[in-house]
């Protein structure tokens, strides 16, 4: 096992999430990475660079998943949100312990905590669906079972709706929940048109946007920049119905 630490740091939603113990890692570690792909910047990388006092390597989806020039001694990757909430970064982890790397994860805050300002108690969501992008040839529909699933047990169900940052491509709201309904609609679900859904954008951060409605409803609404998310409420109880009420 080498003399020095790798770190999975956590970046959270802005570049004030980082704390004291993440911003000792970044300075002490010889080069640092920041994972470019699993969600959207909203800061300059000279901003990150001047906090640090070094240069950060930007790596693509290919940079992290398979050439993993970060996967050794003394070396720090950033990531988006909390280190370890994307099976990415646990094959990291993985690979990191097979290779005898000692490593440290360093947390942050991140969508899957962030969504209890909408209102809605964090014990009571069930498993996390991501909707991707749909081509003409290829209209996976496999998040539709956690949906299902979660309404079954009248758990919420967060969906993540895909991103390409590096092409600039971002899944709507709109979009994503005109995909909900076409596989509702071909499976005889009981979500409608009228079914109220949560939308939300930039959770965590200053200019979040959070509403509650139905698909017409939502359409109107501008939200702005990504990530966004939208939320199908299970069962809920007297103080989330009155909270997402005055959303």
């Amino acid at each position: 096992m080498g003399k020095y630490m790798m770190y999975i740091v956590g970046l959270g939603h802005t570049l004030k999430d980082l704390s004291l113990n993440s911003l000792d890692a970044l300075k002490k570690s010889k080069e640092v990475y920041l994972e470019s792909y699993t969600s959207l910047s909203n800061f300059k990388i000279e901003e990150l660079e001047n906090l640090i006092g070094k240069k950060v390597q930007i790596l693509n989806r290919k940079g992290v998943e398979e050439e993993k020039l970060f996967l050794k001694d003394n070396a720090a990757l950033l990531v988006y949100g909390d280190p370890l909430s994307a099976t990415t970064h646990l094959e990291i982890l993985q690979e990191a312990k097979n290779k005898n790397i000692k490593i440290e994860i360093i947390h942050a805050p991140s969508i899957m905590t962030t969504i209890t300002e909408t209102g809605l108690q964090l014990y009571k969501f069930g498993k996390t669906a991501s909707i991707p992008f749909w081509t003409e040839n290829h209209k996976p529909e496999s998040f539709f079972d956690y949906l299902e699933q979660n309404q079954s047990i009248g758990a919420h169900t967060l969906c993540l709706l895909d991103l390409d940052p590096e092409n600039e491509k971002f899944l709507s709201i709109s979009d994503a929940f005109s995909r909900i309904l076409e596989i509702s609609k071909f499976r005889k679900s009981n979500i409608s048109e009228k079914t109220k859904f949560i939308g939300c954008s930039r959770l965590g951060m200053k200019d979040a946007v959070i509403k509650y409605g139905n698909q017409e409803e939502l359409s109107k609404i501008n939200f702005g920049k990504a990530p966004f998310c939208l939320i199908l409420p299970g069962k809920l109880n007297f103080m989330e119905e009155e909270i997402i009420a005055k959303y």
